[in-house]
């Protein structure tokens, strides 16, 4: 579904608004001065409604009229949430005005919507033809009203903004793209004065609702293994939410789905680990023979990696003692099966690769590109870091074994 507002041309859809206001004189009376918005399933206009600004920010739902064939599908609701999200930032009440039917007053109530007051004989004193619903004449106009809270409106679009940005961040996004996400999510949902500073392990956001009222958030990302494919679940999220398809309800939801995608099965992590380094040995000038001994250490190395994580290791023990596997398996490897031929280099070079940040590396030169000079430096040396962590433990081992006799 989606939902345009319209400037231009607004009788061209008269037929629509008449469903739900049979006068066209009475149309004409909001129509101009009002904003009108239509809502499209798969290209087909299903709804129109049309909205006035009154006094002391408040407004009022005039017309909302759905095609006859296609009531009941929940087409008129979308439209209310949207409207009251669209207008929660600059009012803080919504009008709108029905005749005396049990049915159009039971969809107002679920729509949020609770008794305001009553324009005695509304529809006899300005309507030509007597107006029948259902089979009951509509005579007085019965007004009803909802609270757009726009207050707690700005807090909820922050907290779910922010929490979309947390997603990102804490499963390898960079930095511009968590600030875009947030701007953009705040922006669709008219929370338009923001400030975003974020750095590789938080986030702080700063919003106003209009009267110089501000509402600030700091949320603390801890580090964590990579997801690109959460990333990009919510790169998909936060589309569909521009695009006014998405309510913030249905965003909060969304994303606690999201957070909650496991990553890929051990298994898989572990095989895609000893392809990566047999792929590399071969672009990097191994031979056969070295990348697919490479393939079966980047196998081995990839469980002692999934098993840190899973206890929760330091960064530096991992590392460190990935290095002091890899280089102890390539020995051995070479030792005890193929002697005199493969290189050392020729397989350490390719079995390396699981232990290697190149997703951080990355992010952080594009950071530093992107002027995020910070966030960029603290990811740099984080990865750098690494690079030392796996030297230490490839060089040990390197030391070790020379110093014992392994030239000879």
């Amino acid at each position: 579904m989606e939902i345009q507002q319209i400037t231009k041309d607004k009788r061209d859809y008269m037929y629509l608004l008449l469903v739900a206001d049979p006068q066209e004189d009475m149309v004409d009376r909001y129509l101009d001065e009002g904003d009108m918005f239509i809502l499209k399933d798969q290209g087909e206009v299903k709804t129109v409604c049309v909205v006035t600004l009154l006094k002391n920010h408040k407004c009022e739902l005039k017309n909302i009229a759905t095609l006859t064939e296609d009531q009941g599908k929940g087409y008129g609701r979308y439209m209310i949430n949207f409207v009251c999200e669209y207008y929660s930032g600059q009012c803080d009440t919504m009008y709108v005005g029905t005749g005396n039917s049990r049915k159009t007053i039971g969809f107002y109530e679920k729509c949020g919507f609770v008794n305001s007051h009553i324009i005695a004989n509304f529809f006899v004193d300005h309507y030509k033809e007597p107006i029948y619903e259902e089979g009951v004449r509509l005579v007085d106009m019965i007004y009803l009203k909802k609270s757009l809270e726009s207050k707690l409106d700005v807090k909820k679009v922050v907290d779910m903004a922010i929490e979309a940005g947390r997603i990102l961040l804490k499963n390898g996004a960079e930095i511009f793209r968590v600030e875009e996400t947030i701007t953009r999510i705040c922006k669709r949902f008219h929370v338009n004065h923001v400030d975003i500073f974020t750095l590789s392990h938080a986030i702080f956001v700063s919003a106003e609702n209009g009267e110089e009222e501000a509402y600030t958030r700091v949320k603390h990302v801890p580090l964590s293994a990579p997801h690109l494919g959460v990333v990009a679940e919510v790169n998909d999220l936060s589309r569909e939410i521009s695009a006014g398809h998405v309510t913030i309800n249905e965003a909060v939801e969304r994303l606690k789905e999201i957070d909650e995608i496991p990553p890929k099965k051990a298994y898989v992590q572990i095989l895609a680990g000893g392809i990566g380094s047999g792929f590399f040995g071969v672009m990097l000038g191994s031979t056969p023979l070295e990348s697919a001994v490479a393939f079966v250490i980047g196998c081995l190395v990839n469980v002692w990696v999934l098993i840190g994580k899973r206890n929760h290791m330091s960064k530096i023990i991992v590392n460190i003692i990935g290095g002091v596997l890899l280089t102890a398996f390539t020995l051995l490897f070479q030792y005890l099966i193929f002697w005199n031929a493969m290189r050392i280099d020729g397989i350490i070079i390719g079995a390396i690769m699981p232990l290697v940040p190149g997703l951080a590396f990355v992010n952080a030169i594009r950071d530093i590109a992107d002027s995020d000079f910070l966030s960029g430096t603290v990811r740099m040396i984080d990865a750098l870091l690494v690079f030392v962590y796996i030297a230490i433990g490839v060089g040990c081992v390197l030391s070790l074994y020379y110093r014992l006799g392994g030239m000879i």
